[in-house]
């Protein structure tokens, strides 16, 4: 329970949202950060989008007051040059005087004709001189959008009462798109690049905020993995501080919680094997006597039939038979019960002979698979529950492989090994008992219910603050691996103890 309450909460944190449906989404697979950043920049493309088109809005109604201004004050000052002619020695000189006398301007286009419609002079228009210096190359889409359609005048030239020429106002906007564009092209880099320096300060300013929150992600990982002792630093930002300090007090009453239950578990395997020890002793001295007794008893009665009869004397010798054939099953079943009870050879060999023993009674029984034991640095032997728990998880795992794997070979690992992080995060920890049981069968399938041995076998294990592992690879065997943590007065016993082979 709590270590599925701890997945899902390093899920929430990590993923940025509960898992539900939603959690399948794009959206939701995104870290806060991102989803903030991505919040952001959404936010600032609507603006961007909306501020481009104030922009064009307001471009096309400066450009049109613009143009109509412009053309306005062309028409002013061709009025003016008309009413007040300069003296000119012909018409056509008249007419090319117009020109010169007006001087260019922004946004028109005049054009002089005479009377038989042919051009007597052009005026092109004043370039800006953003547009000049620049020469900006205002894009098509850009112009159909800002562009205004152009407005012409014509107005006519009279001399001595007489019609001479014409003159055509014509405006144009292509100058002022064009300082409308450089505008807005200038102001979008600008808000570009402002808007990635922003983007920029908030990612690191968020990491730095957020980076609290993975801190807690990761320390609900380590607490999943049964790592109580892990603790986060106090973050800065209050609301985030007060998150760590309810994960450190909880890893605190956790870790209590697990000393607390692996000193329960011990004793409970203490008190186990102290009853098997006494009900072992018991079956010893009570049964071994009784059996011995009718064995006796069983001789004595088949002598006294000798002074019998015939016809009785057959029949005493058959019960007695009968008798003495069951004594013996009772004595067989006596010795077997007790070495399930105690293995009464953990008090007089040493553990590797007696490991070695138990492999050599497997392959007794029958045809097995082949059998090799592989024993680095080992003491005599060690504690009574360390010594019964690796006895029985041997006895447990080549049993299973036996019934269940098909192999063909079983390899048996056991010796002493310097203890990892993990496994000497107890003081006085700092070597384990390491057993490993591999072999090359079948396999199980994944999702494969425990049964009631494999259980029995962890939960001794948990009880010596040990690790149990299987590894599974369907159709490549299964390896079982057992850690068994030493104290500092068993290691040292181990380094004195004689050893099966090295290190």
């Amino acid at each position: 329970m709590a270590d599925s309450t701890f997945e899902q909460a390093a899920d929430r944190i990590t993923h940025g949202g509960v898992t539900d449906g939603w959690s399948y989404r794009p959206w939701q697979r995104l870290s806060i950060r991102w989803q903030i950043l991505s919040a952001i920049i959404l936010v600032s493309l609507v603006a961007a989008i909306t501020a481009a088109i104030l922009i064009v809005y307001n471009a096309k109604r400066a450009t049109e007051v613009e143009v109509a201004a412009a053309l306005e004050l062309a028409e002013r000052l061709v009025r003016e040059v008309l009413e007040h002619p300069q003296g000119a020695d012909s018409e056509v000189l008249q007419l090319a005087d117009i020109p010169l006398r007006i001087g260019n301007l922004r946004h028109v286009r005049i054009l002089v004709t005479n009377a038989d419609g042919g051009r007597a002079a052009l005026l092109p228009m004043a370039a800006s001189n953003a547009v000049v210096g620049d020469q900006v190359a205002v894009p098509r889409w850009f112009t159909s959008i800002v562009r205004v359609e152009d407005v012409r005048r014509e107005m006519q030239v009279v001399s001595g009462g007489r019609h001479i020429g014409s003159v055509i106002i014509v405006g144009h906007a292509s100058d002022e798109i064009g300082e409308v564009w450089q505008d807005t092209r200038s102001l979008g880099l600008v808000a570009l690049v402002l808007g990635l320096i922003v983007l920029g300060i908030l990612y690191l300013a968020l990491g730095r905020v957020l980076h609290p929150l993975t801190n807690l992600a990761n320390g609900l990982r380590e607490l999943e993995k049964g790592q109580f002792r892990h603790r986060l630093s106090r973050p800065n930002v209050q609301e985030l501080a007060d998150i760590t300090d309810r994960f450190n007090a909880l890893a605190n009453r956790l870790g209590a919680a697990k000393v607390d239950n692996e000193h329960l578990n011990h004793q409970l395997v203490t008190v186990q094997d102290d009853e098997r020890r006494q009900v072992a002793t018991e079956l010893h001295d009570e049964l071994g006597p009784c059996l011995f007794g009718i064995k006796a008893n069983v001789a004595s009665l088949e002598r006294l039939a000798g002074s019998l009869p015939d016809n009785v004397a057959g029949q005493v010798r058959e019960r007695t038979a009968t008798i003495d054939e069951i004594a013996d099953k009772i004595q067989t079943m006596n010795r077997s019960l007790l070495n399930k009870l105690r293995p009464m050879a953990l008090n007089h060999l040493p553990l590797a002979e007696v490991i070695a023993g138990l492999l050599a009674e497997f392959q007794r029984h029958g045809p097995t698979p082949k059998i090799s034991l592989a024993v680095g640095r080992l003491a005599d032997r060690y504690d009574d529950p360390v010594n019964i728990t690796i006895h029985r998880c041997i006895q447990e795992g080549i049993t299973n492989v036996l019934r269940h794997a098909e192999a063909r070979s079983i390899d048996v690992a056991l010796g002493e090994q310097p203890a990892t992080s993990q496994e000497s995060e107890h003081p006085g920890h700092r070597t384990v008992l390491q057993l490993s049981i591999k072999d090359d069968g079948r396999g199980f399938a994944p999702g494969t219910a425990r049964g009631l041995g494999l259980t029995g076998m962890e939960e001794r294990v948990r009880a010596l603050v040990g690790n149990f592992s299987i590894t599974n690879q369907p159709g490549a065997g299964t390896r079982l691996e057992i850690s068994i943590p030493l104290n500092q007065q068993q290691s040292t016993r181990g380094q004195n103890g004689t050893r099966v082979g090295q290190p």
